[in-house]
């Protein structure tokens, strides 16, 4: 199987083995990726755009820091070939590229792993174990310090770094090291990242219409006279300058002969799909990307039902339940007879021939340095998101049963093991995932998912298999209680088998006593939550994560029991040590200031309670954004702290905001908006209220009012 490309070097003596705490590897020369780092061959430069981004980048080297820059903007804009052009006009500039894939957590650990070998020249072989992410992390972080670069790193594809609520989220300052000659480029759909960087940020929009034009004739190969460049200025503006849509548009042209010869017949094909193909748009999608990409996207695909590999749609389907990086073609080399019906009958050539149709219209995209595909990221969702529920269900059982497969037929070597772990997350996100598919899985497809976390403990990713681990419990058994007596079945053997001290012993408990919390049961939860913190000291230490999660966790189980400085006091200690190991504007430091914050609110310190929030909201806001779910909650925990006060006017206006956001993001029927709906309606009341009756005077701050926040 194919894997990363290193071109470069290593100044300096050869080594055999460095230990990375005490050392490490000479100067590397070169770059570090899991693909060639040229855009594609019809790629049209934007030079102004480039050059904002190098501008940027110098400018941020006065501060003595890192700098970091993130180029956003709608997906299929080019963010991607963008900063791989610039990568090949400045790489001589730097001493070393690392192009990182950070599209999927897994996937952005995957090539930390595979970085931190190519560092400190460790390689695992067959039947060894594979590295730890937070290893691999620390030590590529420890690496670069005291060296001189300059370097540049690029982050492509960190989509989910701005909601740390949501699946796959990445704390992407985490993966970055500190050093002053370091250049950071993250390109990102959310233009919420500019606000997580010193810099202003490069946005990619629409194409320039000459540029666009260029694109699509370089793509159709369409010939360049007055009529047809003519014509071709109406395709591209009927497309919206966006250059991934340009360059679909214009492959689909160039692999068509009757348009070939008459290029004016685009456009009425296309407008004539469109409105017959609108009644399908994948409402979930509409508000990021245009009208014209999703129907140039069916054109394409009808073309590929008509062809004579009309099971290529099929799989194109299939792999849009996969991960959109490194797609080989081992994944269907086994269990070829529990595909769908349309593949029961095909061999690894013939998926040969499809995925070679699907490369031919622009869906896939061949990387010749790591021997597989790759699917563009919105080609990815919209392949999933246009699909009617049932079939959604019916593909992602029939891809978890491929991947199950796949993993039996899986090599010895960790790094082929490795190579699966994107695609079996990114399969296991669609099964899990509320509603009409999870709510129609059975028993066979849930021991499925029990082979894939047994797949996941055997190569050391533990939080990945403790995820399916979790879903198969609620798939298993759908009640509390239930879930709460097999984790006391599988505690009490796990003390006979393993013992005491025995860290899936620990763990194990650690998570009855959160289903115990869930329950109500909070004194067994908070006594469990005891035992387990001394366990946790004594065996991985006062900083570990770990340790420091269950110190959070047992203050929030004794503030929900009325214990309040005990809980504000462990509070506070988790606080200090999160500033410490993470930094002030961590996530989880300011999750652990919120919930300081709300102890203290309930301990009565209100001043403090409200001068902590607003420390929060001002962090939370720059670094997540206005709109951010975990910012909202911020704010409206702020506004009943405000409330209970009796600074009503401030509450009220504060209410508003989070309800007015609230509306735009969640809707009007969601639980949080409906909440939100009845605090503001309760601060109306007590601020209008004694005003009705002629008492203009504000309550005395002792005087609470009980309301659901």
């Amino acid at each position: 199987m194919g894997g990363p490309i290193f071109q470069g070097n290593f100044v300096g003596l050869p080594v055999t083995h460095v230990d990375p705490a005490i050392a490490a590897r000479p100067d590397y020369l070169g770059h570090f990726s899991n693909s060639s780092l040229a855009p594609v061959k019809a790629f049209i430069p934007r030079v102004l755009l480039r050059d904002q981004i190098r501008a940027q980048l110098c400018d941020g080297e006065a501060n003595g820091t890192t700098s970091m820059l993130a180029v956003w903007g709608l997906g299929g804009a080019g963010k991607t070939q963008l900063v791989l052009d610039y990568v090949q006009q400045y790489r001589r500039q730097y001493k070393a590229t690392f192009w990182i894939e950070a599209g999927q957590k897994e996937s952005l650990e995957r090539d930390f792993v595979n970085l931190y070998q190519t560092l400190f020249g460790e390689h695992n072989g067959a039947g060894q174990e594979t590295i730890s992410v937070d290893k691999a992390v620390t030590a590529v972080k420890s690496w670069f310090s005291g060296r001189q670069g300059p370097w540049l790193f690029v982050f492509d594809g960190a989509d989910a770094i701005d909601d740390e609520k949501a699946k796959g989220y990445i704390a992407i300052k985490h993966f970055i090291p500190d050093i002053p000659s370091l250049h950071v480029v993250i390109t990102t759909r959310t233009g919420a990242a500019k606000g997580m960087t010193r810099l202003g940020g490069v946005q990619v929009g629409d194409m320039e219409e000459v540029q666009a034009i260029d694109l699509f004739c370089r793509c159709s190969e369409v010939q360049r006279d007055d009529g047809s460049i003519e014509e071709v200025k109406a395709i591209v503006r009927e497309l919206g300058y966006l250059a991934l849509a340009i360059t679909l548009a214009g492959t689909y042209v160039g692999t068509t002969p009757r348009l070939q010869f008459d290029i004016k017949a685009y456009l009425p094909e296309y407008r004539q799909r469109r409105r017959e193909l609108l009644k399908r748009k994948p409402e979930s999608i509409l508000h990021q990307y245009s009208e014209s990409v999703l129907t140039t996207w069916e054109t394409s695909y009808q073309a590929i039902s008509d062809s004579d590999y009309p099971e290529a749609a099929d799989i194109m389907t299939m792999l849009s339940f996969l991960s959109s990086d490194d797609i080989f073609l081992q994944l269907f080399n086994t269990g070829l007879q529990t595909s769908a019906k349309a593949m029961s009958h095909m061999d690894i050539y013939k998926i040969e021939d499809c995925f070679r149709i699907l490369e031919k219209y622009s869906f896939l995209q061949w990387k010749k340095d790591q021997a597989s595909f790759a699917m563009h990221k919105l080609v990815h969702a919209w392949g999933f998101d246009r699909l009617e529920e049932s079939k959604q269900s019916s593909f992602s059982i029939t891809v978890l049963k491929l991947m199950a497969a796949a993993i039996t037929g899986c090599s010895s070597w960790p790094d082929d093991k490795l190579r699966l772990v994107p695609h079996v997350m990114a399969n296991f996100y669609t099964v899990a995932q509320p509603g009409y598919i999870s709510n129609r899985i059975g028993e066979e497809i849930v021991d499925d998912i029990e082979s894939l976390a047994l797949f996941l403990a055997e190569i050391g990713w533990t939080r990945e298999e403790q995820m399916l681990k979790e879903f198969v419990l609620s798939k298993h058994h759908g009640h509390l209680s239930e879930a709460a007596r097999i984790q006391r079945e599988v505690l009490g053997k796990w003390k006979l088998i393993l013992g005491e001290e025995h860290l899936n012993t620990i763990l194990t408990m650690h998570n009855l006593a959160v289903t115990l919390g869930d329950q109500g049961h909070l004194s067994e939860a908070a006594r469990m939550q005891r035992e387990v913190l001394e366990k946790w000291r004594l065996i991985l230490g006062e900083e570990h994560p770990d340790t420091i999660l269950t110190m959070h966790n047992l203050a929030v189980t004794l503030r929900r029991q009325g214990h309040l400085s005990e809980a504000a006091q462990i509070h506070r200690e988790v606080l200090e040590k999160r500033r410490q190991i993470l930094g002030e504007e961590h996530p989880d430091t300011i999750s652990t200031t919120s919930h300081l914050a709300t102890t203290l609110h309930y301990q009565g310190y209100s001043s403090e309670a409200v001068q902590t929030h607003r420390e929060v909201l001002e962090k939370s806001r720059r670094i997540l954004g206005e709109e951010h779910p975990y910012t909202l909650t911020i704010m409206k925990n702020l506004a009943v702290t405000l409330h209970n006060q009796g600074y009503l006017s401030e509450a009220i206006q504060m209410h508003r905001e989070v309800l007015e956001n609230r509306r735009r993001i969640l809707g009007e029927e969601h639980p949080h908006t409906i909440n939100t709906m009845n605090n503001l309606a309760v601060t109306l009341d007590r601020f209008y209220r004694p005003r009705l009756l002629g008492n203009v005077g504000r309550r005395g701050e002792g005087e609470q009012e009980s309301f659901t926040v």
